[in-house]
């Protein structure tokens, strides 16, 4: 694993155990959008596995109100074994957490889907952001025009593009391009 992964995870799960404990939906739903987008940027296992455990959470917790004490166990037990670096067990832990999330919540699996719509729809945004067409980006990973336009507007891309063309040097292109 990634030492900068290993330590956002660790940061980002100790955030998760507060606020179950403190039963604060918007700061879990605020976590599982953080680790989405690095899911989306990294493309690892173990933040797509994280990203996952916390969304089906914030969904859990909205829902229901509680998020079960076997549940915060295993999450602080996949701290302590993040922290010593004994990946195979934080593995284990995450293991049990999908399979205790199962047991609780039967969309699991929409939540996984979920999960990996969202870091495709950033991950075309990025290649969008590097000045791919909007229609091509939107092609070459397989998701809908729509959607990409749809996450693109809550962003700031549009925004930060710079054109560092000149005027004079497209001018040059296009004579050579059609002599």
């Amino acid at each position: 694993m990634i030492e900068n992964i290993r330590i956002d995870i660790i940061a980002l799960l100790k955030d998760t155990v507060k606020a179950l404990e403190m039963n604060d939906i918007v700061l879990v739903r605020d976590l599982s959008n953080n680790i989405i987008h690095n899911a989306s940027i990294f493309q690892d296992e173990h933040s797509i596995s994280t990203a996952v455990i916390i969304y089906s959470l914030s969904k859990i917790i909205h829902r229901e109100s509680y998020v079960d004490v076997r549940i915060i166990n295993i999450l602080n037990k996949a701290i302590d074994h993040l922290q010593k670096q004994q990946i195979g067990k934080y593995e284990n832990d995450i293991k049990k957490l999908i399979k205790q999330i199962s047991n609780t919540d039967s969309k699991l699996d929409l939540y996984i889907q979920h999960v990996m719509d969202q870091a495709h729809v950033k991950k075309a945004s990025k290649v969008y952001e590097h000045g791919i067409s909007l229609g091509q980006t939107a092609y070459l990973l397989g998701i809908s025009q729509w959607e990409l336009m749809k996450y693109i507007g809550h962003t700031k891309i549009s925004e930060e593009f710079r054109d560092n063309v000149t005027v004079k040097s497209r001018i040059t292109f296009a004579r050579e391009l059609f002599k």
